[in-house]
């Protein structure tokens, strides 16, 4: 099923105030799960921010995929020029975003899957969305080698981090996002998340290095089809609700 997402009535959809004649609400009585359509970073994060902002979480988790054309996201308290390349995103026409939440920069592109779990800010625990996403990689590859750390990333055979944690809560709702590197371009990820500019002194917060490696390169069968499937059968069985990933059009 795809759902219309216009910013002006999309998200009536989902909320309690406003439900189509289709029976919309049952399928939200327990929670969803959405994959946007759309792989505009600030489409994407326009979603995100709304439903953070707007929805009643009470009973109804909501964990939300989206994937993004190539573009770097910084944390809330971050310095671009600190954190990237600026003069060569530019030239690559990389978009660049700031997000709400807080964390380091990352590089999107459609082989790094992103996950949102929104929850109630009673209910929000990074660990556990952690552990549900090594249940699901385990689910289809038992070999598979990854583990959550406790700065809450994931790493696979003990060093290649393949999943980092930001975070935002709010008064009454919170959501911890990650994002599953699954066969993102590790080249422009290495040049565009590299400053060229060296000792600017600022109080922004500075992103922490780290060895990365697509799950693809471990097994060519994890595409990041096969990935989100994963995730939401697990997401699905833990919350006891229906695993139909709903498409959402935000455009």
């Amino acid at each position: 099923m795809l759902i219309p997402f216009s910013m002006r009535n999309c998200f009536q959809l989902l909320c309690d105030c406003q439900v189509p004649a289709g029976g919309f609400k049952k399928i939200v009585k327990n929670g969803l799960i959405l994959q946007s359509v759309s792989n505009d970073v600030y489409q994407n994060l326009a979603v995100e921010d709304w439903i953070h902002d707007h929805m009643n979480l009470e009973g109804k988790p909501i964990l939300f995929f989206w994937r993004n054309s190539p573009s770097v996201v910084i944390g809330r308290h971050q310095n671009p020029w600190q954190e990237c390349n600026l003069n060569l995103m530019r030239e690559e026409g990389i978009k660049l975003a700031r997000r709400r939440s807080g964390g380091g920069t990352v590089y999107h592109d459609m082989g790094n899957i992103n996950l949102t779990f929104f929850t109630t800010k009673k209910k929000y625990d990074r660990m556990e969305n952690l552990k549900l996403i090594v249940r699901a990689l385990n689910a289809v590859q038992p070999q598979l080698d990854v583990q959550a750390t406790k700065r809450f990333d994931l790493l696979l055979d003990g060093q290649f981090k393949i999943s980092g944690t930001a975070s935002k809560i709010g008064r009454t709702t919170a959501y911890h996002h990650c994002t599953l590197l699954c066969s993102t371009d590790g080249t422009f990820l290495s040049s565009l998340l590299k400053s060229p500019y060296q000792g600017i002194r600022s109080n922004a917060t500075a992103s922490i290095p780290s060895l990365v490696k697509n799950l693809l390169e471990k097994d060519p069968t994890l595409t990041c089809e096969v990935l989100m499937n994963a995730v939401a059968t697990e997401y699905a069985a833990y919350h006891q609700i229906d695993n139909h990933i709903h498409l959402i059009n935000p455009t």
